[in-house]
Formats: C-alpha cells, structure tokens, sequence
C-alpha cells in the first residue's frame, strides 16, 4: 500500500484521482463529491425497444415473473404502460413470499406473513383479469389459507373479483425433509374445507388440477360435489392425480357431462367409474402415477370391454412421471394407446416388452422413454433391449412414434426404421447408439440387405442418410439438450377410428 506524506507548511492531504479524466471522462464536482460523466459518442446508434407494438409487449410480460415484470417497468413510459395490459395477468400464481411483510415471532424469529391489505388492493384491481389460478407446492401452509380465505371474501362482496377463472391447478406440498428422512403429508382440515369452497364459486371453470391430495376416508370422495354442482356442463379437463392415499373409486369424473380429458391415478379407478365413462364424452383418459402413488388397482377385463364397447373412441394411455421407480400398473385389455416412461429411473427388460406386446399390440400408437437415465445401461448386445425393440415394431403395426433413450447399435436403428410400417416420428439419443453392426445373419434375409445393413452401420452419417431416406424426412439423432426437449401430443389422433 502507498504511503502518503503531507507537504510543508499544509494541514490538508493532497487530492487523489484515481482515474485520468482522458480516459474515463470527466469528473464533475457536485457539492463535496466527485462522480464521473459519461461521455457520449455522437454517432451511437440507439435501439428502439421503447416503440415495440402492444401485442409484442403483452407476450413478453406474460413470460415474466412478477419482479421481472416490475424491473422492466421501469424501463419506459411504454413498458411502464404494459404492465397495466388486462392479457398480462391473466396467469396468476402464488408462491411463499409472494404479496408478504415481515413479522418477528418470539418463537421462530422473522417470518413472511401474508399481508392482507396488498392482497386485498391486487384483487381489486387485477382480480378481474385472472383466467388462471395456480397454486403450486407451498411450505407455509397459513399463507395459502389466508389467500383462499382473503380470495372468498373479495369474489362474495366485491362484484367481478375472479369472476372469470376458468383454469385451476392446485399442487400439495406433502413430502417434508426432517433429519434426512422424507415424510409424506397429505392436506386436510381448514384448508381442504376453504379450498372446497374456493373450488365452488368459480361457474366458469374448464378445466381443474389437483395433484398430491393424499386425502384419506370420506374427505377424498366428497371432494368435488361443490365443483359439481356449479360447472357440471362446463368443465372440460379434471386432473386428480394421488388425491386419494388408499384406493377408493371417485365417481365425479362420470357426472360432468362435456368432459373430454381425464387423468387420473389408478387408485381411484373402478369399474363403476368405467361404467360412468363408457356414457360420457371423455376422449383421452390418461392414468398417471409417481413416486406417491401407492395401492393401485388394476381393473377387470369384462369392465374394460364394457366400457370400449360404450365408448368406442375412448383413448388410453399409461403415463408414469416423477422420480417414480415402480413398473406401471397395467389395465387388461384396455383400448391404450400410448406407454410414456417420464421417469429418469424407469427401465426396459425383455418380460416388460412382452407384456405389452401381448396386451397391447392391436392398439399401441405411442412408445417413450423420456428423460435422461440414471441407471446403468449394458453394452452387451445381449443385455440390452435391441431384440425387444425390435419385436415391438414388428408386432404392432400401429406404431407412429417411438422414443428410445437406452442404448442401442446403429444397426439396430436401421432395423427398425426398415421393419415399422407406420413409424413417423422416431427420437433417440447420439449418446446412446452404438457404432456397431452387431446383428448375426437371419436365414429371412437376403444377403443383398444384409450387406446393406452392415455397410450403413459403420457410421453415424450413413445411418442418418438412410433412416432419412425411409422416413421421408430428414432425420437426425438428438444430443442430451435436444432429447429433453421432446413433446409428445398424446390426445391427437392419426387414425380415423383411433
């Protein structure tokens, strides 16, 4: 560090720059303080972010968080005026600390408490604006009653406060870390009461969430006779994924009558339920389950083709999501049309394979595996799943789109490319393929394709190129960035009677 002396005869220190004004601009006092100004160059060229059109501008809040949505507020009288568009708030969701003041408890210190006032201001003024209402997994389980409890109040009294919420999704937060064990929770008590009556009010709801309930007894099967009631012609998605712990069959999903999509988990599954379904409109049935779904039923095949010969364009389809480890519970002759693996852990063996071939192979349209593994794959040609893949295409014909994201040869991709009569869709991992030719020669083979096959397996290029020229379209394998980003439409239909 620099010393620094006086000079003689003076009491004051010298002044220190520590920059040259040449080279960083100016310094210009004001009172006692010296800042630096900015020096402009007169041939910059500034942007015109400020004169973006309305429509633009009302995309771009929506994608914000409400503090994103603040700071770039502040940007611009145009911004500023953006803010204020009907369409930017018509997602709404709350968090822990969203619309809270701090408080000092005794017990627990400084806490976030939900400030009333505020919330009552923000539904006066942009309450009219919700369409959609989220309520994801919360820790502090009094600010979220005190929500409902303020959100009830404001739509009985003040006329036009969430009068036009037509989307709810409500999550649970039922797994709590303590002393590195996971306990599971399920809600109940106040809060499932004033929920109930959240759930009432809103006559122009189309389609409802509720995820990881955990409800036990007679609390789960009354949950949505207030919903019944008030949107039993106008709901048209329900999602009730674990809302019962044990296995119990909610007859609800039959009493709306426009209802086109269900998922649901298969503890709340029964064959009335199916009955129900088999005089309704519902079109996709997905039955999902993760890593809180316990005591799962599979149902009878005499109540499956009861209800396909009912409803003969009811589509299917088994969904496991999560860090769900358990195989998916399989429905007995069921019209699925779709197996989607949305688990890092879910695995493919041959006994899998064959099961749904023999249960499935007349309707199967839709085979994934999604998400990155996190378990360990063989590369012995023998261990891995290149003959089951194989007799999956060639078994069912209907086979539009297939994921693979396990380990496989380039010949194998070949194979199958060549062997599936409708496959129009087909994702795999560079990561995962092989390069190696590795099929032993099959007497129904001739060796002019034989040769075809292990003279295009010695390369990625050559694969591509001929995969390409069955598709008919350019294909191309995906990196692990490109793989997570698939998105499979499961509800459309690319058959006529399908």
């Amino acid at each position: 560090m620099a010393t620094i002396k006086k000079l003689q005869g003076c009491d004051v220190l010298p002044k220190i720059q520590l920059w040259k004004p040449n080279e960083m601009g100016e310094l210009v006092s004001h009172g006692k303080q010296l800042y630096k100004k900015e020096v402009v160059d007169p041939n910059h060229v500034y942007s015109e972010w400020n004169l973006l059109p309305d429509l633009l501008l009302e995309r771009v809040f929506q994608h914000l968080t409400l503090d994103e949505r603040y700071n770039a507020s502040m940007i611009c009288r145009n911004w500023s005026r953006a803010f204020h568009f009907p369409r930017v708030w018509y997602t709404f969701e709350l968090h822990d600390t969203l619309l809270t003041k701090r408080k000092f408890n005794y017990c627990a210190g400084w806490q976030k408490l939900l400030d009333h006032i505020r919330v009552t201001i923000f539904l006066t003024k942009k309450g009219m604006h919700i369409r959609t209402l989220i309520f994801p997994p919360m820790n502090n389980l009094f600010n979220l009653y005190e929500f409902l409890n303020v959100s009830l109040y404001m739509h009985n009294n003040c006329p036009g406060t969430l009068d036009r919420v037509h989307t709810l999704r409500f999550s649970f937060a039922c797994q709590h870390t303590e002393q590195a064990d996971d306990v599971v929770f399920g809600t109940g008590g106040q809060i499932l009461s004033m929920f109930k009556k959240v759930m009432g009010v809103f006559s122009e709801l189309k389609t409802l969430e509720l995820r990881d309930l955990l409800l036990e007894g007679c609390e789960g099967l009354h949950l949505l006779d207030e919903v019944c009631v008030t949107c039993c012609e106008t709901l048209r998605t329900l999602t009730l994924v674990n809302v019962m712990k044990l296995p119990h069959t909610l007859l609800h999903p039959g009493a709306f009558v426009n209802l086109e999509t269900l998922v649901i988990s298969p503890q709340s599954i029964g064959d009335d339920l199916l009955e129900l379904l088999g005089y309704s409109k519902v079109r996709n049935m997905y039955i999902v389950q993760n890593k809180y779904t316990e005591n799962g039923q599979s149902l009878s095949y005499k109540a499956w083709k009861q209800c396909r010969a009912a409803n003969p364009r009811l589509r299917v389809h088994l969904c496991s999501e999560g860090s769900c480890k358990n195989e998916i519970i399989w429905q007995q002759q069921a019209p699925v049309r779709s197996i989607v693996y949305n688990s890092p852990y879910a695995k493919i063996d041959t006994p899998v394979m064959l099961t749904i071939i023999e249960l499935y192979k007349r309707n199967l349209e839709v085979f994934a595996h999604k998400q990155l593994p996190r378990f360990y794959m063989p590369r012995s040609f023998h261990d891995r799943i290149d003959s089951s893949l194989l007799l999956l295409v060639r078994q069912c014909p209907y086979i539009h789109t297939l994921v693979v994201r396990e380990k496989v040869s380039t010949a194998t991709v070949l194979l199958v490319a060549h062997t599936a009569k409708n496959l129009m869709y087909f994702y795999l991992r560079r990561n995962a393929i092989i390069l190696k030719a590795d099929w032993p020669f099959n007497p129904d083979w001739t060796p002019e394709f034989y040769e075809w096959l292990c003279k295009n397996a010695r390369s990625y290029e050559a694969m591509e190129r001929e995969v390409s020229q069955i598709l008919g379209y350019k294909w191309q394998s995906l990196t692990d960035k490109q793989f997570k980003m698939i998105n499979i439409d499961l509800g459309k239909s690319y058959y006529m009677f399908s």
